[in-house]
């Protein structure tokens, strides 16, 4: 069903301080509060609760549930896990559009043409619970979407940055334990050799990023991953990537431009998935579009969910939700089927 929350303000100046948005923000809702983790529900085409042995895991991970059939193809997912525990997805065309892991939307489509979106999440800003997906919009601009409470669509925000080109991808992670940071962000230029990873930190009433470290590559970049060592980064075929946390366990994944998944595991081995149809689940052809969490506190997913993008047959448009309790639950990380 959808939902359509009531508003009563829906413009605002995109150049706005956080101070000045989160007052709009708060006079249209009174904010999300942090929900408590959820226990699985058992309902059909759910993930539900499991301990994974190592010796039934397979290289097959099951698709559960989907999102209805959505009037434009998927361009790009961000997803936020924990008690944000929702994903934007991005449309081609223009739009962009929240969603929980029951694959129902929650949001209207927001006037925003998003070119790319990374990992959310959940905070505090300026004392206002909020959840937020770093993004580039049409004219290469690092932004952020802002959704909570009540908002009738996510609000698009320019935080304070000195770009060094138009952006062309970008990847994000939450904060190293310990900082001030909210949001670590890394992105890339057209054609560009050099990754610029830096932290958004709250401070003198805006959102800043401020540069850490300039990672150079031999090649031009097409994704990149943070993970517990740095940041990973990928070249083509590979175009898109997400990481599952779950327990202190990292499992890397990458899309490629062919449709194929694949997993890379802490011991740096990796194996391609392949993604099983369910009763009344189908998987696209050639996936589009990747994202994934570990903590995923909706939808009955106990270890985590991953969703892809992409199109069934020539115009049934969705996000399709797939299960990795064989990677994410099994007592020691290996490669599903490993010996």
């Amino acid at each position: 069903m959808f939902k359509r929350p009531r508003l009563s303000a829906q413009t605002l100046p995109v150049n706005a301080g956080i101070a000045g948005f989160l007052l709009f923000y708060a006079a249209s809702c009174s904010g999300p509060q942090e929900p408590e983790p959820e226990e699985p529900s058992i309902q059909e085409n759910s993930a539900v609760e499991q301990e994974v042995e190592i010796e039934t895991a397979t290289d097959t991970l099951p698709a559960v549930w989907s999102t209805d059939s959505l009037d434009l193809p998927v361009r790009s997912i961000g997803i936020a896990g924990g008690a944000g525990s929702t994903f934007a997805l991005a449309y081609e065309g223009g739009g962009l559009q929240l969603f929980n892991f029951d694959g129902e939307r929650i949001t209207d489509i927001a006037d925003s043409d998003v070119a790319a979106l990374a990992e959310g999440r959940y905070a505090l800003l300026a004392d206002t619970p909020v959840t937020f997906f770093p993004g580039i919009d049409g004219s290469g601009d690092l932004k952020i979407w802002i959704h909570g409470g009540g908002l009738q669509e996510a609000i698009p925000y320019a935080f304070q940055i000195e770009q060094s080109g138009r952006a062309e991808g970008l990847c994000a992670a939450p904060p190293i334990a310990g900082t001030d940071a909210l949001h670590r962000l890394a992105y890339w230029t057209a054609g560009s050799t050099t990754l610029m990873v830096g932290d958004i930190n709250e401070s003198g009433g805006e959102l800043v990023w401020s540069p850490t470290e300039e990672i150079e590559t031999d090649g031009t970049i097409g994704a990149c991953t943070f993970t517990a060592d740095g940041v990973e980064v990928y070249d083509t075929p590979i175009m898109a990537t997400s990481t599952l946390r779950r327990m202190g366990r990292e499992t890397l994944l990458t899309l490629s431009d062919a449709g194929t998944l694949t997993a890379i595991f802490e011991n740096g081995q990796s194996q391609a998935l392949n993604i099983e149809d369910g009763i009344t689940i189908r998987m696209p052809d050639v996936p589009t579009s990747l994202a994934a969490t570990g903590d995923a506190r909706g939808g009955g997913y106990p270890g985590g969910v991953i969703v892809m993008g992409g199109t069934i047959g020539s115009d049934d448009h969705r996000a399709i939700l797939i299960d990795p309790s064989r990677i994410t639950l099994t007592p020691i990380s290996i490669p599903p089927g490993g010996q």
